[in-house]
């Protein structure tokens, strides 16, 4: 509250001291044209020689209070009405002197009430107006009472005044609205310098570098972990500096190398010891654009990239070890009963021990092919062409249970190889969980606002509530036979292309959609 109200009294100074100003030019230009003209306007003025003093008081006496104004900001309150009061004064006695009101003195008038309006209360404005009333009508209504000649200037005064209830009337209302706003504007102000402490509070203590440039390389913004980096004096919260001064290895392959929005690069100078790694990010705002660097530690972020590939790699050799350890036991037992049984019961050990040998080797074979390192080159691909082709290339042996609904055509961006070994490992698991009753899966291709939805559905059991949450996990399998890394596969692939692999209940079998973002062509 006392913020707000020393933000109040500072626009209330500012404007009273441009008031003050404005009081000054116009009593002193007056006086100009007063004495210019006077041998040929002396007609006009009833008592020439008061017009000529009391213009040359005003002026001191306006000099005077416009000094004590802006250096002694105490009382400005208490100033504001002094400077009113002489301000209705001198125009009552310059309105004497000039035998009326004219239009001039009557706009000087209407100036002086709407500014008391604005910057007094609303009881010392409504006292400078009354006295505005009483020194404009006073002069011809008592003098000129019982006198009919007059009837005309008692008229004018009359509407004068009422008009200078009027002003007052509309300053009040002005008053009001400005006060709504410059509530609204104190607020804004406020929050804005609450968001810009928050801001500048979380650049300070991030480890990530930020370095805001404008089109003349010009450092508009850097927080301590940039400068750390670069090996710069800190210059956070300060005016804009140049880079080549601060910085001039980063100038020079900036100024020169032509950047593009989400390019990377390494970048080493002699000014620091740290290899840092550079993303660009271009920023639009109003009137220019602003580079944004992003920077990091190169070892530091190589060491993280490494500690999250010995952690991935741990909890794939560990879900290995587990999957392996059940058929390996079975092997184990098998081979330990095998020289005490019969020929028959012989045969079935063998068999149970290539079985389970068989599945080890499909685990393994799985988990080779998904550690791969196959890069995605996503390319465009016209599915109501494309997904009978791998129908017929790849799933020839159910071709005949598989339920195409395609009605137009519809264009994606997705790595050829890799939707191929998506639909493949999706169409297989819908054939093998669906209802031997229904006889086919369904394969539907369909547009959904922006994007493209591929939904395969069998017509089985579906999958527990329970198991829904572990179906893209690795190694999480309903079936004995399958080694649960499928569904692991398709989904990293859709994301890998941007695309999303998701489980979709319904009331009878299960669903799975790929949801793509679908291209116009």
């Amino acid at each position: 509250m006392s913020q707000r109200s020393s933000y109040s009294e500072l626009n209330q100074y500012l404007l009273g001291t441009w008031y003050a100003a404005y009081r000054l030019i116009i009593s002193t230009g007056l006086l100009l044209i007063f004495v210019l003209t006077y041998p040929e306007h002396t007609s006009d003025l009833e008592y020439p020689k008061l017009y000529h003093y009391v213009l040359s008081s005003f002026i001191a006496i306006a000099l005077i209070q416009l000094f004590v104004l802006k250096y002694f900001k105490k009382f400005v309150q208490q100033q504001l009405t002094g400077i009113f009061i002489v301000d209705v004064c001198a125009l009552s006695l310059l309105t004497l002197a000039t035998n009326g009101t004219n239009l001039q003195l009557s706009m000087l008038f209407v100036i002086t009430i709407f500014a008391a309006s604005i910057l007094l209360n609303a009881q010392k404005a409504l006292v400078i107006t009354l006295i505005a009333v009483i020194s404009v009508i006073y002069q011809h209504f008592i003098t000129s009472l019982f006198t009919l000649s007059s009837l005309g200037n008692i008229g004018n005064s009359a509407i004068l005044a009422f008009m200078f209830f009027v002003v007052y009337g509309i300053g009040q209302i002005a008053v009001r609205r400005f006060q709504i706003l410059e509530n609204v504007n104190f607020s804004q102000s406020m929050e804005l310098y609450r968001l810009q402490n928050i801001n500048r509070y979380i650049l300070e203590q991030i480890e990530t570098g930020y370095l805001v440039l404008d089109e003349n390389c010009h450092v508009v913004l850097s927080n301590p972990a940039a400068c750390h980096l670069l090996g710069i004096q800190q210059m956070y919260a300060h005016d804009t500096f140049p880079l080549y001064q601060s910085q001039p290895d980063l100038f020079e392959l900036i100024r020169f190398e032509d950047l593009e929005n989400g390019e990377r690069f390494q970048f080493e100078s002699q000014q620091s010891r740290f290899n840092i790694h550079v993303q660009v990010q271009k920023l639009i705002v109003p009137h220019q654009t602003l580079m944004l660097l992003v920077l990091q530690d190169a070892r530091k972020l190589n060491q993280q990239v490494q500690q999250l590939k010995l952690a991935a790699l741990g909890q794939l050799s560990a879900s290995i070890a587990h999957e392996i350890r059940n058929p390996l036991a079975a092997i184990v037992q098998a081979n330990d009963l095998l020289p005490g049984c019969e020929q028959d019961q012989q045969q079935v050990l063998h068999g149970m021990i290539s079985k389970q040998a068989t599945r080890i080797n499909r685990i393994i074979e799985d988990t080779l092919n998904m550690v791969k390192n196959k890069e995605t080159h996503p390319v465009s691909i016209q599915l109501n062409e494309f997904i009978p082709q791998c129908i017929h290339e790849d799933l020839a042996d159910i071709a005949d249970q598989i339920k195409l609904n395609i009605d137009m055509r519809l264009d994606i961006q997705f790595d050829e190889a890799q939707l191929r070994q998506v639909l493949v490992n999706l169409l297989r698991n819908a054939v093998r969980h669906n209802d031997p009753a229904v006889g086919y899966v369904e394969l539907k291709v369909h547009p959904y606002e922006h994007k493209v939805w591929i939904d395969v559905r069998d017509f089985g059991q579906g999958v527990a509530p329970a198991d829904q949450s572990l179906l893209f996990k690795p190694f999480f399998s309903t079936s004995i036979n399958g080694t649960g890394l499928g569904l692991y596969l398709s989904h990293s692939f859709c994301e890998a292309n941007q695309a999303q692999l998701n489980y979709i209940q319904q009331e009878q079998g299960a669903c799975f959609r790929i949801s793509c973002q679908r291209i116009t062509v």
